[in-house]
Formats: structure tokens, sequence, C-alpha cells
């Protein structure tokens, strides 16, 4: 089984390496296996297409970043210091990942079941650490017991969706996702709704 995952996480870096380079549209299966030099049905073995592979990696990459900040969470002295980490962390994969996150791939009609899987996924993760994140808030003083946590991170996530539809807007209007000055601006702009939203909190 350890074999099997390790073949699974070189299958993902080589794909991610394979992303970096060319896009998702330009990259085929028969190109990640030649990088692994593995035959084709080897690699089908482990995922049946390549969309499959694509949403193994942003998995990978979103459930990562969302275990280093829950980690975090438990030391940290304040609301303000889990903001900053969250924030730098959600930069991070902007600056190092945008190319898995141009509109084409999230915007359309009808949406493909694996795309939605993605983003239910984003969702929850994000329901689950800011319900922690406002329970430290309480156990903390900074924020009042009279909030649920789990209602009150649900609207927060909901609210941060909207700053997922900017972003998709502002791809659309030619937004260069390799420019780290327009990165901070919208990272600037999501600090300051949760600045105000915990606040409201106390």
């Amino acid at each position: 089984m350890a074999e099997q995952d390790q073949k699974r996480e070189a299958i993902l870096e080589a794909a991610l390496k394979r992303f970096k380079r060319f896009g998702l549209a330009k990259t085929t299966m028969d190109e990640i296996a030649k990088d692994l030099e593995i035959s084709k049905g080897s690699l089908y073995y482990y995922f049946s297409d390549k969309e499959r592979i694509y949403v193994a990696v942003v998995e990978r990459i979103v459930s990562g970043s969302f275990k280093d900040i829950s980690s975090f969470l438990e030391t940290a002295v304040s609301v303000s210091e889990v903001l900053d980490r969250y924030l730098s962390v959600k930069e991070r994969i902007l600056l190092e990942y945008h190319f898995l996150f141009g509109i084409h791939m999230w915007v359309s009609d009808k949406p493909s079941s694996l795309m939605r899987q993605i983003g239910e996924m984003v969702h929850q993760s994000e329901i689950c650490f800011i319900s922690s994140w406002i329970r430290k808030g309480i156990k903390l003083g900074e924020v009042s017991e009279k909030h649920d946590p789990a209602y009150t991170a649900d609207l927060l996530v909901q609210v941060l969706f909207g700053f997922w539809i900017n972003w998709c807007k502002w791809q659309a209007a030619d937004f260069d996702l390799q420019n780290a000055d327009n990165i901070k601006e919208f990272m600037n702009r999501e600090r300051s709704v949760l600045t105000i939203f915990f606040n409201g909190l106390r």
C-alpha cells in the first residue's frame, strides 16, 4: 500500500510540473507517463483521466494548506495572529499555483462533477477551519459566546465565495495571475472583510 501511495504521489508531482509549465489544456496523459518513464497503462491504473489527476493535485494542495493553518491555530495567541497566517497561506497558494485556478477551468454553464467536487471540498474545509478559529476566539475571549461557530463560519464562507467570483471577474478582465502586486491587492481586500467580520463578533 505504501508503494502505491508513493507512485500516486510521484504522478501528482509530475503532473503539477507539467501543469505549471504548459497548463492543463496542453498537458496529456502520454506526456505525464513519459516524464515518469512508465507505461500509459500504469498511469491509468491510478487515474482514469487527466481531469482526475488535476482534482487530486488541487485536493493535495488545499488539504496540506488547511493542515498547516489548523496546526498553527492550536498555539495561536490571538484571532489577528490566525488571520495573518490564514491570509499568508492563501496568498502563497495563489502565487505558487495560480496556473491551477484559471477562470476557464472553473466557470462554465455546466461545471463538471469533478469541478463541483473540488468546490465542495474547499467549502467544507474552510467551514471546518473557520469554525475552529471562532471557537479559539471564544476561548481567548475575543469572540462573544453568543455566536454559534458552525453557523457563523458558514456565513463567512459564503461571503468569501464572493471573492472567488471577483477572482474570476478579474481574470476575465485580463487580470495577470502572475503579478504579485495584483494578488496582494486581492488579498488585502479579503483582509479588510475578515477584519470587519471578526470585529463584529467581539
